[in-house]
């Protein structure tokens, strides 16, 4: 088989506009997770502890850092809050 390029490999998957809004949907959800991990580690806490600020438990915090998109922009909020941290949203037109 002939190795294949990561350029190559890329324009070959995101043939349709489907498989391009699932890319870049990865990529925001990627860039989330990182912001959520960097939020508590600025704030010195442990997952136990924020979750102990937010009144939920490990699991959740565990749940919410894993898969930041399902939750809602109020509990982002409110995380961020917890961590010393403000969340803006921006909305771009097409």
């Amino acid at each position: 088989m002939k190795p294949v390029c990561l350029d190559e490999l890329k324009t070959r998957m995101l043939c349709d506009d489907e498989s391009v809004q699932a890319y870049h949907e990865a990529d925001q959800e990627i860039l989330l997770i990182q912001a959520l991990y960097e939020m508590r580690e600025r704030a010195g806490l442990t997952q136990m502890e924020l979750a102990n600020k937010l009144g939920t438990n490990a699991l959740g915090i565990s749940r919410l850092e894993k898969k930041p998109l399902s939750a809602s922009v109020k509990m982002l909020k409110r995380y961020a809050s917890a961590c010393g941290a403000k969340i803006s949203l921006n909305i771009h037109y097409l």
